[in-house]
């Protein structure tokens, strides 16, 4: 897919309230990429969230540290963490079974921890997720400039 713009800056973006609604991964490159068609938030334009056009996120993930994901479930009166395989979140994404959405970035060392939240159409509606991504300075944001409005 072709943007308009990209960037390497990860200080200039953030993806707090935006929803991926599609996913691929390429084991033979370690590209992780999430696409936005809602847009993102960016640093140069207005402060609604999301306030570009379309666009995407590249993780080039180190193959030493990986991807790891955490569903979070209710189970009476304590929550359970289980694993999640990277290919099942991709396929339910794909599957528009799941939208991803984004909410809170941590920077780690050499990866970063996303805290997000799984929506689906059939109870329990919602879990919470954690995204933990092996990579630190292999982020790549494209994206098309915002609709002009009147």
């Amino acid at each position: 897919m072709k943007y308009e713009h990209e960037s390497t800056d990860i200080d200039r973006f953030s993806l707090h309230d935006c929803r991926a609604t599609s996913a691929e991964f390429t084991r033979e490159d370690g590209r992780l990429v999430f696409r936005f068609p809602d847009g993102i938030f960016a640093s140069d334009y207005s402060d609604d969230w999301p306030n570009t056009g379309r666009a995407e996120v590249e993780f080039r993930i180190d193959p030493m540290r990986g991807v790891t994901v955490y569903l979070f479930e209710d189970a009476g009166d304590a929550a359970v963490r289980r694993e999640c395989p990277l290919c099942g979140l991709i396929e339910k994404i794909n599957a528009l079974k799941w939208e991803l959405e984004f909410a809170y970035r941590y920077d780690g060392y050499e990866e970063i921890l996303y805290k997000c939240w799984l929506w689906e159409k059939d109870s329990p509606h919602t879990y919470e997720c954690e995204l933990w991504i092996g990579t630190k300075d292999d982020v790549v944001f494209r994206w098309d400039a915002p609709a002009k409005t009147c």
